[in-house]
Formats: structure tokens, sequence, C-alpha cells
């Protein structure tokens, strides 16, 4: 009860300052007479600040009656808070970058259904990859459109398997070969691992759940499923590659603040796309290369991605369209693709060389990228998708990295899980 009064009245004070503040108020207004203004909220780095900027510039020669403010937020749960506050107060960006808490939104009744728009102006959604569109698809509407996607990839360091005269990772590895060659080149004392801590965040614990068969829930996202028996045994394999065979390093053993893969310190860098433009611009002293994520008993690899979606609350719908339309459309797509790192959701830009060819540069096997998103799935959310990603991860966290009992750890997840279950029955 006295979190619950905390949290009202964190809002409430949230809301106060938002009323006091005029430049916190990103509701939209004219700017002038011939001018609409559309307020855009989004996450990111150097690279995603630049990208936006880019697109932003080509929109104002197609749209010159429509002045974009672009607004940079902190990520994680504090970009949900600050969404939530201002749907609350009325006052919401008119588009808003979503990722996984997409679906979340959508069923408070918050977010525009976008198919109305799309039919009107007769957008093919045949255009992009279809797993793209159906992470952002809820109860048959479409609520976002993406720019970009990605799925989990295999970055490895040719070096050191050329140390120990080892073949080079493919498409067709398993864990059983990752293992193999993991076991060779680890050398713990000198700290040099086979592969990164792998169940640290939601996509790499649900890749390594479906590669076994397992998953956090059911096909139908309305009972507990990390007990099965295919589920447990991926967290077995992810408690033996950590504790008993020393291939994958626990968080004690990462020394603070070094990049273990950028530093040359691991063999092979299991995790998403992004490592691909820090890895050419950060790493010197040895070659790199990559390839698919492994399969276990089968291929399994989730999508991430981010879209653009549009609030049911703002007062300008027709120009935040043409925003969403424009920033998903095929110049955006090119400006993305000139970056050579998340693949656009455009088929045909992405199969191009615009993407593919990087000029010489790492990495070698970069088609590798749409291998990758063959057979992709999207993230199982629930409107509950916050609440259940943040038990999870603390329970794969102690079963894990601290390498406690599963028949202590897996109960209390069981038991917190299968509650916000029956919260979206009843």
């Amino acid at each position: 009860m006295k979190r619950l009064y905390l949290l009202f009245m964190l809002i409430f004070l949230m809301l106060i300052a938002v009323g006091c503040n005029g430049n916190a108020d990103p509701s939209s207004s004219e700017t002038d007479s011939d001018t609409t203004k559309v307020t855009f909220s989004y996450w990111g780095g150097d690279f995603d600040k630049k990208r936006m900027e880019a697109i932003n510039e080509e929109f104002k020669k197609v749209h010159p009656e429509i002045e974009v403010e672009l607004v940079n937020l902190p990520d994680g749960e504090e970009y949900s808070q600050k969404q939530t506050v201002m749907m609350s107060a009325k006052t919401p960006y008119d588009v808003i970058q979503f990722a996984e808490e997409s679906y979340q939104f959508a069923s408070r009744g918050v977010l525009e259904d976008l198919t109305p728009y799309i039919e009107e102006d007769g957008l093919d959604l045949d255009q992009f990859y279809p797993v793209a569109i159906d992470a952002y698809t809820h109860d048959g509407k479409v609520y976002g459109l993406p720019l970009r996607v990605g799925s989990v990839i295999m970055l490895y360091n040719k070096d050191l398997f050329d140390q120990h005269d080892l073949e080079y990772p493919n498409e067709n590895w398993t864990w059983d070969d990752v293992v193999k060659a993991g076991e060779k080149i680890a050398n713990p004392e000198e700290g040099i691992f086979g592969m990164n801590p792998i169940g640290g965040w939601w996509a790499s614990t649900s890749q390594t759940l479906q590669s076994f068969g397992g998953g956090v829930l059911n096909e139908e996202k309305d009972a507990f499923h990390l007990d099965s028996p295919e589920s447990r045994k991926a967290i077995e394999f992810m408690k033996e590659v950590t504790w008993d065979k020393d291939i994958a390093p626990s968080s004690t053993q990462i020394p603070e603040g070094i990049d273990l893969w950028t530093s040359g310190k691991i063999a092979m860098m299991i995790d998403g796309p992004w490592h691909i433009l820090s890895s050419q611009a950060n790493i010197k002293e040895f070659d790199w290369d990559m390839t698919t994520a492994p399969a276990g008993s089968q291929d399994a690899t989730p999508i991430f991605s981010n879209a653009f979606h549009m609030a049911k609350d703002s007062k300008v719908k027709d120009a935040a369209w043409e925003v969403i339309k424009f920033w998903t459309g095929e110049e955006a797509q090119k400006i993305l693709a000139q970056e050579h790192g998340d693949t656009p959701t455009n088929k045909e830009i992405a199969e191009s060389d615009l993407y593919l060819d990087l000029g010489g540069k790492a990495p070698e096997n970069f088609e590798m990228m749409l291998t990758s998103l063959e057979g992709a799935y999207p993230p199982q959310v629930t409107s509950e998708w916050g609440e259940i990603n943040r038990i999870v991860q603390e329970g794969m966290s102690k079963m894990v990295d601290l390498d406690q009992p599963i028949e202590e750890v897996m109960p209390g997840v069981k038991s917190e899980v299968e509650a916000l279950l029956q919260k979206l029955k009843d």
C-alpha cells in the first residue's frame, strides 16, 4: 500500500512539474499560420541522433508545412514513465518510438490504430519484412511502423580462432560447436573467455530458451513455461558454460569499465547488431567477422526493433501520420542503410548494395544480417511485458550469474509471473 501511495505521489508531482514548466509540455501547436508542429519522442545515442536529424532534414524538403520537434529521452523505465505521465496529462508527444512496450500502451487505449491511415494511403506493407510488422500488430491492428529491425547474431574474433587452429563459426553452428571451440580458447586466468555472458537481458534469454525448445511463456502467452523441461535444460546450459566449463564470464570476472569484446578478450559475442558499428569504430587490434546465432534443438532468434506510433490524444494526427510515413519510407530507409548496422525493414533496400556493400570493411559476412531474420520471431509481449520481463530477468540473474539453485529461485519467479497472467485473465 505504501508503494502504491508513493507511486501516485510521484505521478502527481510529475504532472505538476509538467504544468508549471512550459518547455516540458510537448502538446502540438501551430508554430505560425502555415506550419504545424509535430513532437516526436525517441531514445538513442549519437548514431541515433545523427540519423534522426538527417531524416528530419530530408523531411523538411518534402513537407515544409510541418515542423518536427525531435525530443531525445533517456531509455528504459524512465522513458515509459515519461510517456505515461504525458499521456495522463493529455499532452502526449504526437509521434512516439516504442519497442517491446508497444502492446502495453496499445492495450491501454492511448495509441492510435494506424490501420485506417495505411489503408487510405494504400501503403503496401508487403515491402517490409513481415516479422517487423507483426511485432507491432496487436489484435489485428497495426499500431506502429518500424524503420529498422535486428536479431541476435554472433560476432567472432578471428585471431583467437587462428591462434588455436580452429575453423571459424558459420550459420550451421550449434551450441555444441560453441562449447567445443570455447573450451579450447578460454583462459580465465588471463581474462580470455570463449563467449560473452548469456541470459543477461530478455533477447539473450529468449534466444537461448527458444533454441532449446523452451520459453518464458507458452505459445498462447497465457501460461508460465520457464519451468518446462526444455527451458530448464537451457538454464542448466547457461549455468554450465558460466560455472562448470568457465567459458562465459560471470559479472565478477568482468573488469569494471572494460569491454571484453572490443578489447579482444572474448572469442564469440552472441548479442545484437549494434555491436557491428561499435566494433568498426573501436576494434583496431584484431580481425573479426560475424554469422548467425547458434542453434540448440532448433534455430531460434528473436527480433528487436522499434517502431513509430501515434498518440491517441494527438491534436495533429494527419501531420503525425505524414511524419511516421516518411520516417519509415524509402528516403529514411536509405539513410539507415548507409550506416550498415541495423537492417532496414524495407526488404528491397535491405537486400541492395546500399546496405550490404561495406566497401571492404568488416564484417566480411555482413549478409548474415539478412540470414538471421529468416525464421526470426517477435518477442512474447503482453500488456504486463515490463513487469514479467523484470521478474524473469531478476530470476535469471540469480540462477545464472549468481549460480543459485534453480529449485530455490524458480518457484518465486513462477508465483509472481502467474499472478500477473491471472490478472490478464480476470
